[in-house]
């Protein structure tokens, strides 16, 4: 996990911890809930949502990562086996 989701994940963390301790709270005091809830609600839906995209990205990260390596590694040996085909039909094949 990258350092982008870990502080993400830890504020979702807190804000759920104390969106928890604040409705205990006023429901211990006998106040109404609503506001908070509708506070809270999607603030932490916005953080999971964020934490999920985050760690999607690494992943296609990686992904694309791997494929240019693959193809960059194809490609250069393509090149140079028609670099030598090219040499070799024009000039004869190399002296030993």
């Amino acid at each position: 996990m990258k350092t982008s989701n870990s502080g993400t994940l830890i504020a979702g963390i807190i804000a759920f911890v104390c969106s928890v301790a604040a409705f205990v709270l006023l429901t211990l005091k006998g106040q109404e809930t609503t506001g908070l809830l509708t506070f809270v609600t999607p603030v932490i839906g916005a953080l999971l949502v964020v934490t999920r995209l985050d760690s999607r990205s690494d992943a296609q990260d990686q992904a694309l990562t791997q494929i240019t390596r693959q193809t960059n590694g194809v490609l250069t040996q393509r090149i140079t086996d028609g670099v030598d085909a090219a040499l070799t039909k024009r000039f004869g094949p190399p002296a030993p």
